[in-house]
C-alpha cells in the first residue's frame, strides 16, 4: 500500500503485489510461500484422509488376517479422484478456500469480479495439476510445474489459475 492507503496502480510487466480485477477493483496477491504453505498443508491433510482409506478398503477387501492390495490400482485412483475433488473442488467453490488456505489466511476468487470461484473454475482449477499428475512416467513433473509456473507470472497466476480465471489474494 502507498503512504495514503490506496494500492499501487499498474506497472507495467513488472510484480507489484496486486492484480486489477474486471470489476476495476484491485485486490492484493498472496505471496508465494503462503501458497506453497496452503499447498503442503492441503497435501498432509490429502495424504493421511488418503491413506487412513486405503487402509479401511484394503482391510475390508481382505478375507484374512492381511490386508489385501492386489487389485487396488485403479480403485487407488478413483479413490484419490474422489478425495482430491471432494477436498479441493468443494472447499473452493464454496468458500473460496481449502483448510490449508485458511491456516496461511489466502483465499481464491474470481478474476473478472472477486467474488468465489463457483463450481466449474474450482473444477477446472483442481483438474489441471491434478490429470496432468495421471500422465505416466512425468506426470508428477507436469503437476508440480503447473503450482510452480506462478512464481514467473506478474500476478502469481499458474497455470490452473490462468485455465479457470482465478486468482489467489490474501484475506
Amino acid at each position: 500500500m502507498s503512504d495514503y492507503g490506496e494500492p499501487p496502480s499498474h506497472d507495467g510487466n513488472r510484480r507489484t503485489g496486486w492484480a486489477e480485477l474486471g470489476s476495476g477493483e484491485t485486490v492484493e496477491l498472496a505471496r508465494i510461500g503462503a501458497r506453497f504453505g496452503a499447498r503442503v498443508l492441503d497435501a498432509i491433510i490429502v495424504g493421511v484422509v488418503f491413506f487412513v482409506l486405503i487402509l479401511v478398503f484394503a482391510s475390508a477387501s481382505s478375507s484374512g488376517d492381511a490386508a489385501d492390495f492386489s487389485g487396488f490400482d485403479v480403485t487407488g485412483i478413483l479413490l484419490g479422484l474422489v478425495v482430491g475433488i471432494g477436498y479441493e473442488v468443494v472447499q473452493i467453490a464454496l468458500w473460496g478456500r481449502t483448510l490449508g488456505k485458511r491456516i496461511v489466511g489466502i483465499r481464491v476468487i474470481h478474476a473478472a469480479h472477486g467474488g468465489l470461484p463457483g463450481w466449474g473454475k474450482a473444477f477446472g482449477r483442481w483438474a489441471i495439476p491434478g490429470l496432468l499428475a495421471l500422465i505416466p512416467l512425468v506426470g508428477w513433473l507436469l503437476s508440480i510445474l503447473c503450482y510452480v509456473s506462478a512464481t514467473w507470472d506478474r500476478v502469481y497466476q499458474g497455470w490452473h489459475d490462468k485455465a479457470a480465471g482465478t486468482l489467489v489474494t490474501r484475506n
